[in-house]
């Protein structure tokens, strides 16, 4: 009965050594681990797919001051389903960042993507201007 000490499992237990039989499936916290890492990696699959394509997508190109009562603002926008009516928001600001103007640009149904120049008027003069939001009517 002559073994090895670093197979004596007095000395394993002493020092806090695993036992050699164990394997990385039977530890206690392998199953929860298991369960966040698929549960995690789906909302990650998920929210990857969903917030790569947007339902509208839009960029501003351009914008240009035109006099101190109006900016002009070249934009695109597209539509990830155009069966469906939708809405963007362009606004002015000032030097200040205010909103010194505001325009709905409506895109009804089967609209196409598209480039387009919008005319904002204003109550000062604007020094840039952008698009607030698009959503779905």
């Amino acid at each position: 009965m002559n073994q090895s000490r670093e197979n004596d499992p007095v000395l394993r237990e002493r020092y806090g050594l695993p036992d050699q039989s164990s394997a990385l499936y039977k530890q206690p916290w392998f199953k929860a681990a298991l369960v966040v890492a698929l549960v995690g990696g789906s909302w990650l699959m998920w929210s990857a797919l969903h917030y790569s394509l947007p339902e509208i997508r839009q960029s501003v190109i351009s914008f240009n001051v035109i006099d101190d009562r109006h900016i002009a603002l070249r934009y695109s926008v597209s539509f990830r389903s155009a069966d469906k009516a939708h809405l963007c928001q362009l606004v002015a600001r000032d030097f200040d960042k205010n909103v010194v103007g505001q325009i709905e640009q409506d895109f009804p149904a089967g609209t196409a993507p598209t480039t387009l120049i919008a005319t904002i008027p204003t109550r000062t003069k604007a020094v840039n201007a952008a698009i607030s939001r698009c959503a779905v009517k």
